[in-house]
């Protein structure tokens, strides 16, 4: 169905400059003289493959406002030491496998040096035991090394920092 700019713009309820922006863009569009002329199906369907690739500003606006409170609520957890970043998890991970495999290589040696004069297998059962158990206690011990707490000080101190400056909310 062919239809002036006029019909166009009343049949799809937009201004005649929204047409004219469109045209510019690309839809397309009959000329006769200076007359403009649409095919309207074909309008139609250049708006739906429009619609599927250019941005919904609403949507895209809801969407980060949607974001923006999730950040906030994970600073949050964060400053209420519900979360922790996982920089920091992985390094005190690291860190912790680090001692286990520290006390696991040392424990032959002392082993050894213990069960020398050992003339019974129990006697050398109950070293091997108690060295493993005094290696698992150590690591026990362990919990986020001091460095790592320094930080986690210095990153809740920059979230409250940061939520100072935002504005207070009114309570409804």
């Amino acid at each position: 169905m062919k239809l002036n700019r006029n019909e166009t713009a009343q049949k799809l309820n937009v201004a005649l400059t929204t047409l004219d922006d469109w045209r510019r863009k690309g839809c397309p569009h009959t000329k006769e003289g200076k007359q403009v002329y649409f095919d309207f199906g074909a309008l139609l369907n250049w708006l739906d493959q429009r619609s599927n690739s250019d941005l919904d500003y609403t949507q895209e606006r809801a969407k980060l406002t949607r974001l923006k409170a999730e950040k906030v609520a994970l600073e949050l957890d964060e400053l209420r030491s519900k979360l922790i970043p996982s920089e920091m998890v992985v390094l005190t991970w690291q860190g912790m496998l680090a001692n286990a495999r520290a006390k696991l290589l040392a424990l032959p040696p002392k082993a050894a040096s213990l069960a020398m004069g050992v003339e019974s297998c129990q006697e050398v059962e109950q070293i091997f035991r108690d060295l493993v158990y005094e290696a698992l206690d150590e690591l026990a011990e362990d919990g986020l090394p001091e460095e790592h707490m320094h930080r986690l000080e210095h990153v809740m101190a920059s979230i409250e920092a940061h939520m100072a400056t935002l504005p207070k909310q009114p309570d409804y």
